[in-house]
């Protein structure tokens, strides 16, 4: 059965692979053009390949220096895929032929170029589903045909986790705060300057572990990972894993970037507004994070309506105390006298929109400021931060009048 592409794709050949029938498909389309009047295509070039493990699947992503068609699966289950490219194609200086994965779900990658096209070849370990698809390039990405092979057994895997934190809480008798760090994999959020070479996804990551690390160390609060590797999540999954552990907080880890270079200083804590953005600087901003969707592949999905009567009490109360939890986080990582204290705000941030809990979104720092970008670059700074913002849950706890209790059961006051 042939599928419907996106509105994008505008040729479809049939073509048959050596184990299995599949479709040409096509990135955007574009006007017919005289002959006479224009020259042709711009050579097209590979310009980088690169595989990101998750624990549910593992993704490829080959970089094209412009949309081609290309002849595929949409998806299946088997050992090898090969996605072909019927255009002449070169590889960019440093992307190498072979690609060693070897993760559990990929074996390897090779891509085959030359005048007669391209032809990027993969060996699984085992008999496994894959999934194909292009996305559009878009900011400073490029042109990407995308490969996502599951992990056998791992969707249930992750479940079994999840419960067995959700249980680890309710026999521990300790709180459960969600830390997500946000992006990663291929999205890999805002950039330090060119010559320092730091990534928005490796700093959160590093910033989360380091506090998930500080909150072990407090009786009766536990720390868990919505992501602990390069791995692309879907904002929306991110809070539906922190539901499915039964968190009492959502804490999300991010680094600013201000449109011009190295002006932005310091840091502000977000909490959901359902209103719209404190004004239009946050609205931007909170544009930007929630296009991390789409630079994954996730389509854009419909606005949260309200459910019932119930839903909007519990919103209420989350939003609530989402307020509070932003103000008290804020004040303790203000006494870092390097950064500045940029306020409390809220912005429509979808990783945020859950109910079950409180939720805040902490813009660390500003990355694209040379000197702030050092800082999260430094061990020091990040463990720093994150003991201020283990501090700041604590402290949460208290003014909250919740109580903290050991792994023992026994009854501890929050502030030891």
């Amino acid at each position: 059965m042939i599928r419907i592409l996106p509105a994008w794709a505008s040729a479809i050949v049939a073509i048959a692979l050596a184990s299995s029938t599949t479709f040409a498909q096509t990135g955007p389309s574009t006007p017919p053009s005289s002959p006479a009047a224009e020259p042709g295509p711009a050579p097209l070039v590979l310009t980088g390949v690169r595989s990101f493990s998750g624990p549910e699947n593992t993704r490829i992503v080959f970089e094209l220096s412009r949309p081609v068609m290309y002849v595929a699966p949409d998806s299946g289950d088997s050992q090898q895929l090969t996605v072909a490219v019927p255009e002449a194609t070169a590889r960019a200086p440093g992307v190498e032929a072979n690609l060693w994965v070897r993760d559990g779900v990929v074996d390897s990658v090779r891509s085959e170029t030359g005048v007669d096209g391209a032809s990027f070849k993969l060996w699984f370990h085992g008999s496994t589903r894959f999934h194909v698809l292009a996305l559009t390039a878009q900011d400073d990405q490029p042109f990407r045909l995308i490969v996502d092979v599951a992990r056998p057994g791992a969707a249930q895997a992750v479940e079994r986790r999840l419960e067995g934190i959700a249980q680890g809480k309710r026999r521990d008798r300790v709180r459960i705060v969600a830390i997500d760090a946000g992006h990663g994999g291929e999205d890999t959020g805002a950039k330090g300057p060119r010559k320092l070479r730091v990534l928005e996804k490796s700093v959160t990551l590093a910033v989360a572990k380091a506090l998930a690390d500080e909150l072990n160390h407090i009786n009766g609060v536990r720390g868990e990972l919505t992501r602990s590797g390069d791995y692309f999540i879907p904002l929306r999954e991110r809070y539906q894993l922190a539901e499915k552990m039964k968190a009492d907080l959502f804490i999300s880890i991010h680094a600013n970037s201000s449109r011009r270079r190295g002006a932005g200083r310091g840091t502000e804590v977000y909490f959901l507004s359902l209103r719209g953005a404190s004004d239009q600087a946050d609205a931007d901003l909170a544009d930007r994070e929630n296009a991390a969707d789409l630079v994954g592949g996730i389509p854009p999905q419909a606005g949260d309506g309200l459910v019932n009567i119930l839903y909007d009490v519990k919103r209420a109360s989350a939003l609530e105390q989402s307020q509070l939890l932003a103000e008290t986080l804020l004040d303790h990582v203000a006494d870092d006298r390097r950064l500045e204290a940029r306020g409390i705000k809220q912005a429509g941030f979808v990783v945020l929109k859950s109910v079950e809990f409180p939720s805040v979104l902490v813009e660390t720092a500003f990355i694209n400021n040379p000197a702030e970008a050092r800082l999260l670059m430094s061990r020091e700074f990040q463990q720093r931060i994150a003991r201020q913002l283990a501090q700041g849950v604590r402290r949460y706890f208290e003014r909250a009048g919740v109580e903290l209790r050991g792994a023992d059961g026994g009854t501890r006051p929050s502030g030891q």
